[in-house]
Parts: C-alpha cells; sequence; structure tokens
C-alpha cells in the first residue's frame, strides 16, 4: 500500500534520459499502485484486455529542458472526449509486440513514425476501471518530425515539462463518492490543462520507478 499523504510532500525530481534509463532497467513491479483499485475493488472485476501507451520525452535543442507529448482527445470520440492521453490504444491479435503496439497508435494519433523514437523501457502495467491493462512504454525522441494528427482521435497535443509531472506538489489526490461508491485518483495540472485519471496515474507511476531507483 503506497502511503499517498508522503508521496504528495514528496520532492520534485528532474532526472535524465539515463536516469530514465537505469530506473526503468531496474524495474521488477509488475503493476503501477491504483488507489481507486484498492478503495472500490467491486469496480475492478474485468477479464482485462491488453492496451498500450507510449510516453514520448524529447530534450528541448535550446535548453536541455526534457518535455512529455500529450494529447487532448478528441471532443467527438465516444470514450473520454476531451481528455488528456499519452498517445495508444488496444492491443490488436497482429501486433508483434506491446512495444509495437503503443508505437503503432502514436504513428496514427500524431504522425511521428517508430524510428523518431529510441525505447528507454517500460513501466508496470496499470489496470483501469474500463477494464483494459495498459503498459506504458517510455522512449526518447531521437528525430524531429512534424506532427500529422487524427482529426478523429486528437484534438490538440502539448509538450508538458517533465520536471512539473514529476513534482508531487503539482499532484491532488481526490476522492469522490458516486453512488454508495467512493472512487479514488490523481490529478495534475498543468496550465489550462487537467491532466487526472489513467495518464495522472501513470505519470505517478513513473514518479514511483525514478524515485524509487535513486533510493537504491
Amino acid at each position: 500500500m503506497i502511503d499517498i499523504a508522503r508521496f504528495l510532500e514528496s520532492p520534485a525530481l528532474s532526472p535524465t534520459i539515463e536516469q530514465i534509463r537505469a530506473a526503468l532497467d531496474a524495474l521488477n513491479t509488475q503493476h503501477i499502485y491504483n488507489p481507486d483499485q484498492h478503495i472500490a475493488p467491486e469496480a475492478y472485476q474485468h477479464d482485462y484486455r491488453a492496451a498500450a501507451v507510449l510516453i514520448p520525452i524529447r530534450s528541448c535543442p535550446d535548453t536541455g529542458e526534457l518535455k512529455v507529448l500529450l494529447t487532448q482527445r478528441s471532443l467527438n470520440m465516444r470514450n473520454h472526449p476531451g481528455q488528456i492521453a499519452f498517445p495508444g490504444g488496444k492491443h490488436d491479435t497482429e501486433d508483434s509486440s506491446i512495444q509495437y503496439t503503443a508505437l503503432r497508435e502514436t504513428l496514427e494519433e500524431v504522425g511521428l513514425a517508430p524510428d523518431c523514437f529510441e525505447l528507454l523501457g517500460e513501466l508496470g502495467e496499470y489496470c483501469s476501471i474500463s477494464g483494459f491493462c495498459i503498459k506504458p512504454v517510455v522512449a526518447e525522441m531521437i528525430r524531429t518530425s512534424e506532427l500529422s494528427l487524427s482529426e478523429a482521435e486528437v484534438e490538440s497535443v502539448h509538450w508538458v515539462p517533465l520536471y512539473h509531472l514529476l513534482d508531487p506538489n503539482n499532484f491532488k489526490y481526490i476522492e469522490r463518492t458516486i453512488g454508495k461508491i467512493t472512487r479514488g485518483y490523481f490529478e495534475i495540472h498543468y496550465e489550462d490543462l487537467r491532466i487526472w485519471g489513467v495518464t495522472a496515474g501513470i505519470i505517478f507511476g513513473l514518479y514511483q520507478a525514478i524515485e524509487n531507483h535513486s533510493r537504491s
């Protein structure tokens, strides 16, 4: 069980690409802690389906600052319209690997080809209330390319500073009662973006992986 109050008071992290790679190499957990799954286990009784997201990280050429690509889902999508997410989607039986799924979805959604990236590693799976176990694949963007957004899936894209996402002071933990069930999730705000639910939970998992490795 994660001590959420302790996490919210933890120091910010500003890792290098190599430190991220080392943390992911050393990672041995199978799942990212999802507080909602623990306080509302009855909502997580699924036959889970596999999915993947890509966490694309680039170094700004002028400053060296690391930034993370996030998308805003199309406002016309049936599921989660307008929410902030990483590029990704469900694993198809034709996909050769879960890493291929993350790269394929990124190409389809924002037009960035697999050769734009060097894979750094993976986080544990994040199991969602919608019935997916999502594998986050972390990648460094090594080649710049013009974005080409899928109008059906992506409203806009945003490069958010990694240091902002890895600062627990920018997190909120929210519990909300819906009917008779109490739900819990993380939320991060950056400028006019509200990053919450699965996406914030995966960012929390990235923080945990890097922080745990820094203490080892």
